[in-house]
């Protein structure tokens, strides 16, 4: 048995922005509520001036500094409110479009973000239409029912989820993502590929969730390196587009220890997720392997690293030397170290992880106590 939950309405190719007006006049939409990274961004600007081009009203939202926390959704919801706005619409990376789905769903179901993030309380009214524009290639927030929020109060960063967050349209539009910084484009490329790996392995894997994330591992492989020496290849930038896409609808597999450890210990040292996803990923591969083997051995093939001949074992290590390849390559991060500079509490560290992501069970190995102690050594020593 398995649950998909997809977008009603996907665009891919160059400046298809531009059919945003359209779109939100066909669903009747006159006041959007506009997150975006930044009031001053070009491509804001530019989607701005169609919106008033077509007579449709919008209200600029800005404060997504970072990742999203209480404070951002919140105030948000009272502006959406307070606006009159009717719609969603999000340019920007995974903490925007995460901060604007919860936004939106915050304005029709009432109460505040921690009392569905902390106090189990039930989404219960369909959010308005939510448009979702990527400016980077990584975390599939567009393609996912769920955001990721910092709470402010305990430290914690921990999900919410509903099937009706999920953006109704997605518009993938490569021109976006062509000034991205490299160091950017490189951590949240490990992020995506992190999700197409972790979900593949994953104990609740299904046909559809197997066959996104080979073809996201396949697109990334073979573009995150181009991407970041050629910021202005559209192609390479189209290929990381649709495959941190497909890794977010990979994802609904479930994550493993790599994102189990780096999401808590992201927000406990300030690592950027995408940074942390890096240097948790080939550590993961290593401790699942006696429990996945057959499965990344099929990795290494859609990392082209596979030999006919060879065992799954040794395909299996290729695979992992593959992504640690991929990681020098690009210039990412493989070590805590540099993050750290206390002696860790390690009780602290594991109580933490038990409070965020410890109820998740689709990783390979079972997760205990000594797993998250391992990956953390091996975080720390790569």
């Amino acid at each position: 048995m398995f649950e998909i939950v997809n977008n009603r309405q996907v665009i891919f190719g160059e400046n298809k922005i531009s059919d945003i007006p359209s779109l939100l006049k066909w669903y009747g939409c006159k006041k959007v509520f506009f997150a975006t990274y930044s009031s001053s961004a070009d491509s804001y600007h530019k989607i701005a001036g169609l919106l008033e081009e077509a007579g449709i009203g919008h209200v600029c939202y800005d404060q997504v500094a970072g990742e999203p926390d209480l404070h951002m959704i919140n105030g948000g919801r009272d502006i959406f409110l307070a606006e009159g706005c009717d719609c969603t619409l999000a340019l920007g990376g995974g903490s925007v479009i995460d901060t604007a789905k919860a936004i939106g769903m915050l304005a029709v179901n009432g109460g505040n973000v921690e009392d569905y993030q902390m106090n189990g309380k039930q989404v219960t009214a369909v959010p308005p239409l939510f448009i979702a524009v990527p400016t980077t290639s990584g975390t599939g927030a567009e393609a996912t029912k769920t955001s990721v929020v910092l709470n402010n109060y305990n430290g914690l960063k921990k999900s919410l989820y509903h099937t009706t967050m999920i953006a109704d349209i997605v518009i993938l539009d490569p021109t976006l993502t062509t000034g991205l910084p490299r160091h950017i484009t490189a951590a949240t490329g490990m992020d995506a590929l992190s999700h197409a790996i972790e979900s593949y392995v994953s104990l609740n894997a299904s046909p559809l969730t197997e066959m996104y994330g080979l073809k996201a591992i396949e697109l990334i492989n073979k573009s995150l390196k181009d991407a970041c020496d050629d910021p202005q290849n559209l192609k390479a930038r189209g290929d990381m587009m649709l495959g941190s896409y497909l890794g977010g609808l990979a994802i609904t597999a479930g994550i493993g220890i790599a994102h189990i450890m780096a999401q808590p210990l992201g927000a406990m040292y300030k690592i950027p997720h995408g940074d942390a996803c890096s240097i948790f990923l080939p550590a993961a591969m290593e401790l699942n392997m006696d429990h996945a083997e057959a499965r990344y051995a099929r990795i290494a093939e859609a990392l082209g690293v596979a030999e006919p001949e060879s065992t799954d074992q040794e395909n299996a290590r290729r695979a992992v030397a593959r992504v640690r390849a991929i990681r020098e390559e690009i210039g990412a991060p493989v070590c805590l170290a540099p993050y750290i500079k206390e002696t860790p509490d390690m009780d602290f560290i594991i109580d933490t992880v038990k409070k965020t992501t410890g109820h998740i069970t689709c990783n390979p190995c079972p997760l205990t106590e000594q797993l998250m102690k391992d990956a953390f050594e091996k975080a720390m020593e790569q």
